[in-house]
């Protein structure tokens, strides 16, 4: 009965709220958890989630926004990581644009408004994809990609998903499509 209870709230939730809150539920009540993986050449990953990660002081967090995830993988091939905040917000797209361009610029980031990217905008919004910003700082080796995902619920709520890690680590094909 107890679970019944719990599938009925995060149910709501979804319905009222959106996904993006529904997940800040779930993943507060599963908490942090680690993994680990052999890659085919015998190196070891480590995977770290939880919703309370460190993360640099150069990683803006939306006002009043709630986090849903966060998750670090640290391989031999990234040995700095590669790391990602999902954040859930009612904020608008215009507000979040401004907001991580003002921080990152600040910050010493060059940064890109990528928009739909390469997609269509009845394939972004089938996918749930509204925008996308990319800033990279040289100096420090440092980049950043904001995804900003399409509102859902009644009361609107969408998702923020920031990704960053060292611009040196990138696969080699990612490093020349970032140019």
């Amino acid at each position: 009965m107890r679970r019944l209870w719990l599938v009925l709230i995060v149910v709501t939730v979804t319905i009222v709220f959106g996904a993006s809150y529904a997940s800040v539920i779930v993943n507060a009540m599963i908490g942090p958890w680690s993994g680990t993986a052999i890659e085919h050449d015998g190196s070891v990953t480590n995977m770290q989630f939880g919703q309370h990660l460190p993360r640099p002081e150069w990683v803006p967090v939306y006002p009043n926004a709630s986090i849903i995830q966060a998750s670090s993988l640290t391989a031999a091939s990234r040995p700095s990581g590669f790391h990602s905040l999902d954040l859930a917000t009612r904020a608008s797209l215009e507000e979040i644009k401004r907001f991580y361009v003002d921080r990152l610029t600040a910050s010493g980031f060059e940064v890109a408004d990528l928009g739909l990217m390469t997609l269509n905008p009845l394939t972004a919004r089938m996918l749930g994809i509204d925008g996308t910003l990319s800033a990279k700082r040289v100096a420090t080796d440092d980049m950043i990609t904001i995804q900003i995902r399409t509102p859902d619920g009644l009361i609107p709520s969408r998702a923020l998903q920031l990704h960053w890690g060292k611009i040196s680590e990138l696969p080699r094909h990612a490093e020349l499509e970032q140019r």
